[in-house]
């Protein structure tokens, strides 16, 4: 059976997209949180990035979400993406720059997709949860469809996501072509990972773009014991 058919015939699998600038975080922390919630990741050249959900959409119409969706690919949404640089001193925008598809695969480095059966994590459909009629959810719909997704594939999860429930893990190894694969290797490992962290509190899983000599060099700095990834 093919693996469209495959998918229609079992349970609904839908995949919460990321990529390898926040595997190590998420790794150590085993869930993935509502928007907003996550520290900045760091980036080898740019440094630390921070993901402004606040800046996307006011946060008022409707509680931060875990957004999900049934497509496998990369969401148009995130591939159209503008940069903001601000002040280290005041956290102000000084400059934004509207990034070609190219160069908003470079900054994200390789693309990541985690699938969970829905009925295991409890998420619903986007067009039953009450965001979807709201001003800001349609603000997001519109948005989306702009950017050619459809919305109405998305869902969400008010409650953070354990990644032990992973039943997928798909990953692009190529940065300026990011066709996501699924990789079952990866996925044991990325549970073998998370269930370290969680008998050593404190372990710390250094980001993938780091040599290893960088990441244990990086781990005696800050005084954890570390774990490769």
């Amino acid at each position: 059976m093919g693996e469209a058919k495959r998918r229609q015939a079992g349970p609904q699998i839908i995949h919460h997209h990321t990529s390898t600038l926040r595997t190590n975080q998420l790794w150590m922390s085993g869930q993935v949180l509502p928007e907003g919630k996550m520290p900045p990741a760091f980036h080898p050249q740019l440094g630390q990035i921070h993901t402004d959900a606040f800046f996307r959409r006011p946060m008022k119409d409707f509680p931060p979400v875990v957004w999900l969706t049934e497509e496998i690919d990369v969401p148009k949404c995130l591939i159209s993406t503008r940069v903001r640089f601000t002040s280290k001193d005041t956290g102000k925008e000084v400059a934004g720059l509207d990034i070609n598809e190219g160069v908003a695969n470079a900054v994200a480095l390789n693309r990541v997709s985690f699938g969970f059966v829905a009925a295991d994590i409890g998420a619903i459909r986007w067009l039953d949860h009450p965001g979807y009629s709201t001003g800001e959810g349609q603000e997001l719909n519109e948005t989306a469809r702009e950017a050619g997704d459809d919305p109405d594939r998305s869902w969400v999860s008010e409650a953070p996501i354990d990644l032990m429930s992973m039943v997928e893990l798909r990953v692009s190894w190529s940065i300026s072509k990011p066709k996501l694969l699924r990789e079952d290797a990866y996925l044991r490992k990325a549970k073998e990972l998370i269930q370290t962290c969680r008998d050593n509190p404190g372990a710390y899983v250094p980001p993938t773009w780091l040599t290893p000599d960088q990441a244990r060099a990086l781990a005696a700095r800050l005084g954890v014991p570390v774990h490769n990834r």
